[in-house]
């Protein structure tokens, strides 16, 4: 009996991985009786999966032989004015991988490291990905199903190949198979070749895999499906991976910083601000957002109320209590809706605009920066009373 849990993410889940590992045993492994099940959410990091405990429960169980861990593609990631970079491995995910790793083995499971793949605009960044599951399967002494070596290879070698959705990041059907294949080989360390292009499994339903509704998960050409089983099978079983060392750096811009500003009394910033916050996803048409801001100057301190304005609709509104000191003002926004989790705002004023920065970690442990500006909006700005 081989019996998996996977933990992760919609990188697991989209077009049913285990699924679709499932169809591979039964063509391959006939001998071999295997079960599935899974703890999975969308956008989800292994810390936040640890934290909330239906995973750690779910091991406790026992009975697993292995216990595949899949980290969010970005590592936890962070965004800089609305765009995504990968992020630095020893904050988030290596400390997480540790404890559920440490889990699964405590209950007699092979943690296995299933590595993901770059996005489709990004390729160079999967020497990173790499080298950070190979250090952290090394450290272990878990298993590693390498499936990021096997996309880029893919990549490289036939870019006609299509393995992404159409958001250039998640999987489409191919990208799927191409990724069970290397778990199959990972896991009964034996090649994928010889399966069929066509595998039926349960759908994904939101919430999990609906066995009463089987559906055709992938149907590939037969050279596609046989080339892609030829990488998969060479890259699980055969090819070497580089040597484990310090992770790379992730490349990404400096972060967003303040510039030098000039005397800010209550005064001048006593009424209604207008302009642009850089901070919410650019590839979904968030960024970037409208905020405004009212603020009153009462004699003994500020009040104010700020609003954000998607540009592809929705509001995030509040009350502010801003801060000013050294020249600078402070305020923070909840963001109930989309990040849910508080986003801090930083700003000076320069050339008669307040030029800000913004910097919130959402649930997940991702990070983000942004940065904003503002102008004031002149009939309100006059109309306020000014403290004297």
């Amino acid at each position: 009996m081989t019996r998996v849990l996977f933990i992760g993410n919609s990188y697991t889940y989209e077009n049913s991985v285990p699924e679709m590992l499932k169809g591979f045993a039964r063509a391959l492994a006939p001998q071999s009786r295997i079960e599935t099940e899974s703890v999975l959410t969308g956008g989800a990091t292994l810390r936040w999966l640890l934290t909330e405990g239906t995973a750690s429960r779910r091991m406790a169980e026992g009975g697993w032989s292995h216990v595949v861990l899949q980290e969010q593609s970005l590592l936890g990631g962070m965004r800089i004015d609305g765009v995504a970079y990968l992020g630095d491995p020893e904050p988030l995910f290596f400390p997480a991988a540790r404890q559920l790793a440490a889990q699964a083995s405590a209950v007699g499971a092979k943690p296995l490291f299933y590595m993901t793949w770059s996005r489709k605009a990004n390729l160079a960044a999967q020497g990173h990905l790499t080298q950070a599951y190979a250090r952290i399967a090394s450290e272990l002494g878990a298993a590693l199903a390498p499936v990021g070596v096997a996309w880029e290879r893919v990549r490289r070698e036939h870019p006609e190949l299509e393995l992404y959705a159409q958001d250039g990041h998640h999987p489409g059907p191919a990208g799927s198979y191409l990724s069970a294949c290397v778990l199959f080989a990972s896991i009964f360390h034996q090649p994928c070749t010889g399966a069929p292009g066509t595998l039926t499994g349960a759908p994904w339903t939101g919430s999990g895999f609906d066995a009463a509704h089987p559906v055709t998960l992938v149907s590939l050409p037969e050279d596609t499906a046989r080339y892609l089983q030829q990488v998969g099978s060479e890259v699980a079983l055969t090819q070497k991976l580089p040597p484990t060392g310090t992770a790379p750096a992730p490349a990404h811009p400096p972060l967003p910083s303040l510039p030098q500003g000039e005397p800010l009394p209550p005064a001048r910033l006593a009424g209604t601000w207008s302009g642009s916050l850089a901070l919410y996803p650019a590839e979904t048409g968030m960024t970037p957002a409208t905020l405004r801001l009212s603020l009153e100057d009462t004699g003994n301190g500020m009040n104010g109320r700020a609003r954000l304005t998607f540009s592809q609709g929705g509001t995030a509104e509040a009350p502010l209590q801003p801060v000013l000191q050294s020249n600078e003002l402070t305020f923070s926004i909840r963001d109930p809706s989309f990040l849910e989790t508080t986003v801090q705002f930083r700003a000076v004023l320069q050339a008669g605009a307040l030029q800000g920065v913004a910097f919130a970690e959402d649930p997940q442990g991702g990070r983000w920066y942004g940065t904003w500006k503002l102008t004031p909006v002149a009939s309100e700005q006059a109309s306020q009373p000014q403290s004297r």
